[in-house]
């Protein structure tokens, strides 16, 4: 077999293995990252960055933050308030119940015994103190630290698709590798080696060299050399 087929198939064999490895290996990564998104659940309490009880309490709000308003679930949405205002007395703090108004609007996509009761949004609020009145115990949770967490899933999940595509381009590299390392196998010819024989003749040994070709050239021994010189002399 010709050295450049065995390189082909050598090269081809490897790389359809490596790519088939990395298919597999960003398949399981995205599939990772769908389950833990999908079992993805808010600890409301954990996330909490600050806690409220019923009355008044005085919050101070940094500069660009989106606050969850999370209430238990045994506390209906239509006997919920909560206002937050400072000096100018202005409220943006709204609640949005559904038409029966026990619970909040979207609350299926709730995390499990709290309802997403309304929103603080940093379009309304900027940096500064502020005076949160409630009638209820409350969570503020911010959002984007919630969104980041599930962006981190989303990005895994990316990283493994794009993992598995590379996989795939390298496989079919692979393939292709050892398709032309068969082609080259059945048309490349191997180098031809040439052959030395030794035969006796009635004045010496004469050697000769051929290949596979069937070209051959003899070389004439001493005594045939001398024999040759004589009858040119005479």
């Amino acid at each position: 077999m010709h050295a450049a087929s065995k390189i082909f198939l050598v090269l081809g064999v490897v790389m359809t293995l490596a790519g088939i490895l990395m298919t597999v290996g960003g398949g399981a990564q995205v599939q990772s990252s769908i389950d833990e998104i999908e079992s993805f659940e808010l600890d409301v309490e954990e996330k909490s960055e600050f806690s409220g009880t019923e009355g008044v309490s005085e919050y101070n709000m940094d500069e660009n933050k989106d606050l969850w308003v999370f209430v238990r679930d045994n506390v209906r949405c239509d006997e919920f308030s909560i206002t937050m205002t400072n000096d100018t007395g202005e409220n943006h703090v709204f609640t949005d119940c559904e038409d029966d108004g026990e619970k909040s609007e979207g609350w299926e996509d709730d995390p499990k015994g709290w309802y997403h009761m309304a929103t603080i949004s940093s379009w309304n609020y900027n940096e500064g103190e502020y005076t949160i009145e409630a009638n209820a115990d409350y969570e503020l949770v911010d959002s984007w630290v919630v969104i980041g967490e599930v962006a981190g899933e989303v990005g895994e999940g990316a990283a493994g698709v794009f993992a598995a595509l590379g996989g795939i381009t390298i496989a079919c590299c692979g393939i292709s590798f050892m398709i032309f390392g068969g082609i080259f196998a059945l048309t490349l010819k191997s180098p031809n080696k040439p052959q030395v024989n030794m035969a006796q003749g009635s004045s010496g040994f004469t050697t000769s060299t051929s290949t596979v070709s069937g070209f051959t050239s003899t070389t004439p021994s001493k005594e045939d050399e001398l024999a040759s010189w004589d009858e040119s002399e005479s």
